[in-house]
């Protein structure tokens, strides 16, 4: 009967080792759901530390008021067996300072401070990582911004918060201004008026996002070709003729009527090297610049092309050919508009599916942003009361053009 007992025992015991020392390592991560730690200089409770279990993660809350202690190594840190599965980290105002080994081993890329902490310490953070701060000066701190509801105008790194309180950075005001002149046609103005042109609204709303100030003009009528515009006997000729005889620009964008290169290259050339040869008469250091126009659903009605990039490759052979015979470079949003709408099946065309609507006239200025500044539109955060999302993959089209 012993040995019966002991026999089966033995399973038993087993098991019960297993419990306790192989899911060890669990339970004590388990152990962290709820906890608090006491981080203040004095030991006295004055500034805590709370964990909460969250799915298979954690969050990490620090809150209370005064100088919080540091550590030697980030093994004392007392969080540090979670460190790699925190996700996210809540620094309350009221602290003065990140201890040592903090968030050393945690693997966030970026952290509010709030206004209280004035010091972290020099392993306080993970290299590389980004500090957003409501306080005016953090010792210390590196790869760090600074809060301004406006952009600044001096120099430092600053940062604000969207619609969604996702942090900004904000830019550098670019001191020179640069004079735009657009002219052209309906392709410049919708989704808009000859008034208020779509096309400079949203150019001027991109450009301003990156700290380039912008002085913008225009001369549109719709369906006037370049040929009209480059004579000084038609009515809109003769406000270019004026225009480029009185005003300074740094840029003037030619924007020929549809699909007009096409139709007629002879007469689009032609006109191109007549506006050209006006503005480099009359204006220093300007450079003059082909807007690519786009094909579209009902553009290609009736004629030989098969698709809409069927019809944009013939005007960006145009284009290309007129730019190279008078030196000019060529700002291709046809190309960005055949690949927003065949390749991305985005929405960017007007009711008529002709003209650009108010995304298609986003689209159009941000490639021109593009070519004449060379901003990275991936970092433009301004959507002129557009959608978001779309806008962020239109910038990501007009970036590649």
């Amino acid at each position: 009967m012993k040995n019966r007992v002991s026999f089966l025992c033995l399973p038993f015991t087993i098991a019960a080792f297993c419990l306790t020392s192989c899911g060890d390592d669990a339970g004590k991560q388990k152990g962290y759901d709820g906890r608090t730690f006491d981080i203040s200089a004095a030991q006295d409770g004055s500034l805590l530390a709370k964990s909460a279990k969250v799915g298979h993660n954690y969050t990490l809350t620090i809150e209370g008021e005064g100088q919080a202690v540091s550590y030697d190594r980030k093994e004392l840190v007392p969080w540090n067996a979670i460190a790699k599965k925190i996700e996210s980290v809540t620094i309350k105002e009221g602290i003065s300072n990140i201890g040592n080994w903090y968030f050393s081993a945690l693997t966030l890329d970026s952290y509010f401070l709030p206004a209280s902490v004035t010091k972290v310490e020099e392993h306080s953070f993970r290299e590389g990582t980004t500090l957003y701060s409501y306080a005016s000066s953090v010792e210390g701190a590196n790869g760090i911004y600074y809060y301004s509801e406006t952009r600044p105008t001096g120099e430092g790194s600053y940062f604000y918060l969207d619609e969604e309180n996702n942090p900004r950075i904000w830019k550098p005001v670019i001191e020179k201004v640069s004079s735009v002149l657009f002219i052209g046609n309906s392709f410049t103005f919708y989704e808009g008026s000859p008034e208020d042109p779509g096309v400079p609204r949203y150019f001027s709303a991109i450009a301003g996002d990156f700290g380039q100030k912008t002085n913008l003009d225009w001369v549109l009528k719709g369906s006037h070709t370049l040929t009209k515009f480059a004579d000084a006997n038609d009515e809109m000729g003769a406000i270019v003729e004026e225009k480029l005889k009185t005003n300074q620009y740094d840029y003037v964008i030619l924007q020929e009527q549809s699909t007009a290169p096409i139709n007629n290259y002879s007469a689009f050339e032609k006109a191109v090297g007549a506006l050209k040869a006006k503005v480099d008469a009359n204006q220093k250091n300007c450079t003059t610049v082909l807007y690519e126009t786009w094909g579209s659903p009902t553009g290609i009605q009736g004629t030989s092309f098969t698709s809409v990039g069927e019809m944009e490759a013939a005007l960006y052979a145009a284009y290309s050919k007129a730019g190279k015979a008078h030196s000019c470079p060529v700002n291709y949003v046809g190309s960005a508009f055949a690949y927003a709408y065949e390749t991305l099946h985005m929405d960017i065309y007007y009711s008529d599916n002709r003209h650009q609507n108010n995304y298609g006239a986003y689209l159009s200025a941000a490639v021109h942003v593009h070519n004449l500044y060379h901003f990275n539109l991936t970092q433009c955060y301004e959507y002129a009361g557009l959608d978001a999302k779309t806008c962020q993959e239109l910038l990501g089209v007009a970036n590649r053009f």
